[in-house]
């Protein structure tokens, strides 16, 4: 056991957003876990001063080692760094400031740790409370994923020190970060030999965010993929065809090539994007069922294409070929 008989520190990287880093605070401070085994560090990266204020009238009321650090904003990446570097025990907890963390988190996240175990990723769902549908943002975690969502993941202090640690954002300074950290950190892991374990009792919610119709049209991470399967080729294990993104993008694509080729050859190549309708048109939806998920073509057909451009930008500054 490490010293002070702390077994997990939880870190949680903070930008702005008051109201929803104390909630997340408060979920921490409600764990079952003894207080005397686990402590919580908050590292902000905030202009202002209202994220310290809160932790200090908060700070109290706190049943177990509560510290909190301010930094310049560098994105998530490196305030967990920080965070990870002044943590006391084993096991590094990482949860983002909006999730709330149920209380058998911690016990479940610690109980799935044992010999060779260097990750272990707990389940995300959406905010009970929250309204989904389109147009929503959250996270959904059933399953162990190749991303490590550090939305809610563990790891052993000494595997989380040989990755080398997060890096910093491409948008230190915007509300959504541009991410990519948390594939990061993981592979990196994954290739010194560390196992990994996914552990379902180990649950957080996180928040259902409105989400404006450009941002669900325009998904700027995927600009950086390319740059994480270049430095991971691994990842291509995940895409469809080793080359694109997913099975509609493989069809949009396709959907594309004939259209620049239908000028030069024969107009009959425009039956390509059959494939594209019938997958997008015919996907599960918890919105539109039945015969109206066609209705959704344009919209997809437009999201789409943003992400094929998005794809093709990352390809070429990276010279690693994601479509």
């Amino acid at each position: 056991m490490s010293p002070n008989n702390i077994q997990v520190t939880v870190v949680v990287p903070a930008y702005r957003r008051t109201a929803v880093l104390r909630a997340a605070i408060l979920s921490l401070f409600a764990q079952d876990l003894p207080a005397a085994r686990y402590e919580v560090i908050v590292v902000d990266s905030s202009p202002e001063e209202d994220n310290c204020r809160m932790m200090e009238e908060l700070a109290p009321s706190a049943p177990c080692a509560f510290r909190w650090f301010h930094k310049k904003p560098e994105g998530p990446g490196p305030s967990r760094n920080l965070g990870a570097a002044e943590a006391r025990a084993d096991i590094i907890a990482f949860m983002d400031s909006d999730c709330q963390a149920a209380p058998g988190w911690l016990r479940g996240g610690l109980a799935a740790f044992s010999e060779g175990i260097g990750i272990v990723q707990g389940r995300t769902l959406p905010d009970p409370a929250g309204k989904l549908g389109v147009f929503r943002h959250y996270v959904r975690v059933e399953a162990e994923t190749p991303i490590y969502e550090t939305a809610n993941v563990f790891y052993r202090k000494q595997a989380f020190m040989e990755s080398g640690g997060f890096p910093a954002d491409l948008t230190p300074r915007a509300s959504a970060p541009m991410g990519g950290e948390d594939v990061v950190v993981a592979w990196s892991v994954k290739r010194k030999g560390w196992l990994t374990r996914f552990a379902p009792e180990a649950l957080v919610h996180h928040e259902v965010m409105p989400m404006p119709v450009w941002k669900w049209i325009f998904i700027r991470n995927f600009f950086i993929w390319p740059a994480l399967v270049g430095r991971f080729p691994e990842l291509r294990s995940i895409l469809y065809g080793a080359y694109f993104l997913d099975r509609p993008q493989a069809m949009f694509t396709l959907g594309a090539a004939a259209t620049l080729a239908a000028p030069f050859f024969h107009w009959a190549l425009l039956a390509l994007w059959i494939p594209y309708c019938l997958v997008r048109g015919l996907e599960p939806s918890a919105t539109l069922r039945g015969p109206l998920r066609p209705v959704r073509l344009p919209a997809y057909l437009l999201r789409d294409t943003s992400t094929f451009c998005l794809l093709v930008a990352g390809s070429i500054k990276y010279r690693c070929l994601v479509l």
